[in-house]
């Protein structure tokens, strides 16, 4: 019998549970030489939290589950596969239709019989409520760090992190960057123009190279203001935790305010009046994920054309950077709706036709 393991831990869980990447392979190996299993591959996502199926030795073992690589898929228990419900019924029935059995050694139930999913997903349930409760604490743990001025990830450029307090210090020469970088913007300058300009000058950059998103990402983050703001990317705007004075400044307020002017308005003079229907509604086909918008530009006999696009951006997805052409999209969706309305047209004749008919039994019963 060909097996896949299937190992996952995030720091919370190992915190947490116990559960390391090496106790999951040696309770797994001893299980599979117990029942003479022939182990095939290993599929180890260390790192990586269970809240999706978005994770890069999960996406391989959906491929060789598919190919017919294996013929069963083991793991020590259903949250180390998923701690969401969906994903969590979605995998169990790819599994069936590519006949693959799941088996997990420390939730002893025959996932094929009705009583077995019905187990399945209840520890599906528990699973995902424990995710939530984790992503709570971490949150909290978070929010309290933030508070305290200690910077939870990597410092952003103009910055370093001291090692021993945690805290954020000025760095001298990304700095002069940065002041030199709000400076252009406050000038007019587009963000594609202050990277063109950072190019040319060879200014400091540590990786990577100056370009207009990272010039942005630079001028829309109040912590050059001495402000940080925790969950700016992933929550409402009511739900960010401001703080304040959390580390020292490398711009003024004033030019802050004045480059949010210049922002503003080359955003407006770079889209002109186009507004992108699908904002926010359209989702990857593959992950799932909202695809953003893009432009691209072409000078055919010396004229420049504008061509707007989507594209997923989630990095982990098999279609990370593919585009879709928003005028392609707008046409297919206008000729659906066309032929949605002309159905709902018929359907509307068909309504008063048959209640006309009825109408008319009625009255000859009366009579």
């Amino acid at each position: 019998m060909r097996c896949g393991i299937y190992v996952r831990v995030s720091t919370d869980d190992q915190r947490d549970n116990g559960y390391s990447i090496d106790s999951q392979l040696r309770m797994i190996k001893e299980y599979c030489e117990k029942n003479d299993y022939d182990i095939v591959d290993v599929y180890n996502d260390a790192g990586h939290s269970g809240k999706d199926l978005m994770r890069p030795e999960m996406q391989r073992l959906l491929k060789d589950i598919k190919s017919k690589k294996i013929d069963k898929l083991i793991a020590i228990k259903v949250d180390r596969l998923t701690r969401n419900n969906y994903d969590g019924f979605w995998l169990l029935n790819y599994c069936e239709e590519h006949d693959v059995k799941i088996e997990l050694i420390l939730e002893p139930y025959d996932v094929s019989t009705a009583n077995g999913e019905m187990i399945f997903g209840m520890n599906l349930v528990f699973g995902q409520r424990e995710r939530k409760e984790i992503g709570a604490r971490t949150k909290r743990a978070m929010e309290e760090m933030a508070l305290e001025r200690i910077h939870p990830s990597k410092a952003p450029y103009g910055y370093i992190r001291n090692k021993e307090t945690g805290h954020l210090e000025v760095e001298p020469i990304e700095a002069e960057v940065v002041k030199e970088i709000f400076e252009l913007c406050k000038r007019g300058n587009s963000t594609r123009g202050i990277s063109t300009i950072m190019k040319d000058n060879n200014a400091y950059l540590k990786q990577g190279k100056w370009k207009s998103d990272r010039v942005y990402k630079i001028l829309t983050n109040s912590i050059y203001i001495g402000i940080f703001e925790y969950g700016k990317y992933k929550r409402k705007s009511q739900d960010i935790l401001r703080v304040e004075n959390y580390c020292e400044p490398i711009i003024d307020e004033v030019t802050w305010n004045a480059t949010r002017n210049v922002l503003v308005k080359n955003k407006h003079s770079n889209y002109g009046e186009y507004i992108h229907l699908f904002s926010g509604l359209v989702k990857c086909p593959i992950c799932g994920e909202i695809m953003s918008s893009s432009e691209s530009f072409k000078y055919p006999n010396g004229n420049q054309k504008v061509y707007y696009h989507l594209r997923c951006k989630n990095h982990n997805c098999s279609g990370f950077g593919l585009h879709y052409n928003t005028e392609k999209i707008e046409t297919k969706l206008k000729q659906v709706l066309e032929e949605l309305t002309l159905f709902m047209l018929s359907m509307d004749n068909e309504i008063i036709t048959c209640n006309s008919a009825k109408s008319d039994d009625v009255k000859d019963i009366e009579k």
